[in-house]
């Protein structure tokens, strides 16, 4: 299977974890454009009750 999939799974304390920087991924620019997005899942609410935003003030 050539698909590109990415699946988070659980951190291993027990495994050292790399950490890169930006100058030593010259290449990143290449893969930034690749689309991991999640497809939107139905919430359950109507359209309009997903726009709601409330503000709170202090009394």
């Amino acid at each position: 299977m050539s698909k590109l999939s990415f699946r988070a799974g659980a951190l291993d304390a027990s495994k050292p974890l790399p950490v890169f920087r930006c100058e030593d991924l010259p290449d990143l620019h290449e893969y930034a454009s690749i689309n991991r997005a999640v497809p939107q899942m139905p919430t359950g609410m109507e359209k309009e009750e997903e726009s709601v935003r409330y503000t709170v003030t202090k009394a």
